[in-house]
């Protein structure tokens, strides 16, 4: 009798195991891709290349959701943006930062806003060291995110560092002109 009792527990021990793992597996199968634990917060962070459907994912929905529905475009100013679809846009970010929190949001509403195709834009997800998985950061003196490079004809026309000069729009559109503002923390 002892042993029957000692099995069956055993049994109701791995069935809950067992109901844990899978919690735990279907839990990480709603992240993104290239989710992996924040080693300062131990909270989950993006890196490598995403699409923006990522950032619609818990857990990181809620401030890119907010801050994209809450941003009103510049209507005027990114009117006043000839060809935006002539562009390839760059965008480094961290989902642990809080400068690109605020900022990425407004971003992509405002690419939505110029119609620009998902192929002229590339998003890329950097850790606390600014490096991503794949290596885009390289060469690219990426310092501070978010960082966007805007490139034509594969050569750098303009960057907009951490926070625009103007607005995002307004700088957008000086790199439109060319005359690219100064980023800040340029040397």
């Amino acid at each position: 009798m002892r042993q029957s009792y000692t099995i069956i527990k055993r049994i109701i021990e791995l069935i809950i195991l067992g109901a844990i793992l899978c919690l735990s597996v279907s839990c990480s199968d709603n992240l993104p891709d290239g989710t992996v634990e924040d080693p300062n917060t131990g909270q989950p962070m993006i890196v490598g290349s995403i699409v923006l459907d990522d950032l619609k994912k818990e857990p990181f929905e809620e401030w890119y959701a907010s801050g994209f529905q809450g941003y009103d475009v510049d209507f005027q100013l990114t009117s006043a943006i000839d060809d935006p679809n002539g562009y390839t846009y760059e965008v480094f970010l961290g989902t642990w930062c809080a400068d690109s929190r605020r900022e990425v949001p407004k971003i992509a509403k405002i690419f939505q806003t110029l119609d620009i195709a998902p192929e002229n834009v590339q998003y890329v997800c950097v850790d606390r060291d600014k490096i991503s998985p794949g290596d885009e950061h390289v060469g690219k003196d990426i310092r501070y995110v978010p960082t966007v490079i805007v490139t034509k004809n594969n050569e750098e026309i303009g960057r907009i560092v951490e926070t625009p000069i103007g607005t995002i729009e307004s700088d957008l559109l000086e790199i439109n002109l060319g005359i690219a503002p100064t980023p800040n923390y340029a040397q």
